[in-house]
């Protein structure tokens, strides 16, 4: 099998070699349901530098981009003080933009801070969009198992439930569909207004991370006690989400889509 492109390379090569450039992240956005969702784009799969979004700023953004802006609605942006300093500025939208209704950024607020950026004339721009990461962006009983994220703690029991039941996972999985046809519209409104104000600008969207919504998950690290084993072995647990130091590959195949 071909061994994928380098996400961190891309990115870098991006800004360089554009003097007007806007790159749009779509939090754990899964590369095969955005082909599902919108076939007629020219997906190609890359490799992320990590399965969680803490990594994947520590490990991709390593050198500085200072003409850059960063509009971000993760709330990981603002707790990462050594990010912070790679960018020309960061702009921490859940301080000041929070949708109290859903416990996230809606995207909205990113198009209208970006929008903003172009027209006072910053010319390379990163859109971090908190979505189709859970909290969804629609009345679901999913929400309620989806707290406060500003923090960053992590209070996303809806992962955990998904990974006990089958009925559970497969109503997340339709909810996290939803979720990122929700933002998409959005993109599509931004990529238009952003071309109508300067068709110069080069665009691109991509991921930080995927996310895992069928695979069965085993443990590579031996448990200290056999009897916390025997759900993964016989398969009553399944893996849904992302996590941290993540051995799944999946995670780090993200899509890399240029408008």
């Amino acid at each position: 099998m071909k061994e994928l492109e380098d996400q961190k390379e891309l990115i870098y090569r991006f800004f360089d070699e554009n003097e007007k450039a806007l790159m749009l992240i779509l939090d754990a956005c899964n590369w095969k349901v955005l082909r599902l969702l919108r076939n007629w784009l020219n997906i190609k799969v890359v490799r992320s530098r990590g399965s969680c979004t803490v990594q994947w700023l520590q490990y991709t953004f390593h050198e500085p981009l200072r003409d850059v802006v960063y509009v971000s609605a993760n709330p990981y942006t603002y707790l990462l003080r050594n990010f912070r300093e790679k960018f020309k500025r960061v702009i921490d939208l859940p301080l000041f933009c929070w949708d109290s209704n859903y416990n996230t950024v809606h995207p909205r607020s990113v198009n209208m801070f970006v929008k903003e950026r172009v027209k006072v004339g910053d010319k390379k721009l990163i859109a971090h969009f908190m979505q189709p990461h859970p909290p969804f962006i629609f009345k679901t009983w999913l929400n309620k198992f989806s707290h406060d994220f500003r923090n960053g703690r992590r209070v996303l029991r809806v992962y955990e439930l998904a990974r006990r039941s089958f009925d559970i996972r497969r109503e997340f999985i339709k909810a996290y569909m939803k979720n990122l046809g929700i933002v998409l519209s959005y993109v599509e409104s931004l990529v238009k207004a952003v071309r109508k104000f300067d068709p110069g600008f080069k665009i691109v969207i991509t991921s930080d991370h995927s996310e895992v919504l069928r695979g069965v998950y085993y443990p590579l690290k031996i448990r200290k006690k056999f009897w916390l084993s025997i759900p993964w072995i016989l398969g009553i647990y399944r893996f849904v989400g992302h996590e941290r130091d993540s051995k799944l590959k999946q995670l780090y195949e993200v899509p890399w889509v240029e408008l």
